[in-house]
């Protein structure tokens, strides 16, 4: 059972999740904060790009950015447990549950990502409210330590039902607000390219005057148009500016 001192860290942690406007920051202090009741060497605080599932906005803690990029990037999708993700459910649960020791240490995700960083268990919350996913906050030891205790995942159990309504909450702020298209391209996990077609969208030139800025013919230019709208749940173009500042 927790004592009475780490209780009084658990609501101080509970007060910063409401109490701070930056998302971001928010994030970062959290886990600034579970220091005090979580033993770990590393750790990563991830956000669901829009309604996809998928990952952005790493904030880490002996973890850089660069790496967590690499992760959204190159071996999410190696992940054992990334299914997790899809069920919906705001859950706490060790890596070291999901596999047995010796089939788990000779999976290519632990050998890419765990053996890279000097890892060897980890501990995660997948934050999801209503059974929508919401985004990940992870935390892993070095090799040679002792495996997370359930007193971990009561910490984590503590935290998630708060986590995901803020979550959820400033998920709502950005959708009844017009964005950018920055902030919309990030939002929806649209790509380089289709943030360009997205910013040349809205300036309304037809799409042989879009296709020749971008060096691209009109049935490329068709094809990227078809995935953004896709990606942004929308079916026509009128409805980009419904949805973004132009």
């Amino acid at each position: 059972m927790l004592k009475n001192n780490e209780w009084m860290i658990l609501n101080a942690i509970i007060y910063k999740i409401y109490s701070m406007d930056d998302i971001d920051e928010m994030r970062m202090q959290i886990m600034k904060q579970l220091r005090y009741l979580i033993d770990f060497d590393s750790s990563s605080f991830y956000l669901a790009a829009g309604r996809e599932n998928e990952l952005e906005r790493p904030v880490g803690i002996g973890y850089s950015v660069e790496d967590m990029k690499d992760y959204i990037n190159e071996f999410k999708n190696m992940d054992y447990s990334k299914g997790l993700m899809l069920t919906g459910n705001n859950i706490s649960y060790r890596e070291s549950d999901l596999l047995p020791e010796e089939v788990r240490v000779k999976t290519q995700y632990y050998k890419a990502v765990y053996d890279k960083q000097g890892w060897h268990f980890s501990l995660h919350l997948n934050i999801s409210y209503q059974e929508q996913f919401l985004g990940v906050m992870s935390f892993f030891r070095e090799k040679g330590k002792k495996d997370f205790e359930y007193e971990d995942l009561f910490v984590l159990d503590v935290l998630k039902e708060h986590l995901a309504l803020r979550l959820y909450k400033e998920q709502e702020k950005a959708e009844q607000r017009k964005m950018t298209v920055e902030e919309c391209a990030s939002y929806y996990g649209l790509s380089t390219r289709e943030q360009e077609v997205l910013g040349q969208l809205m300036h309304d030139g037809s799409s042989e005057e879009i296709a020749s800025d971008l060096g691209i013919s009109v049935s490329t230019l068709r094809k990227h148009c078809h995935h953004i709208y896709r990606k942004l749940g929308i079916s026509q173009r009128i409805q980009l500016y419904e949805m973004i500042e132009e």
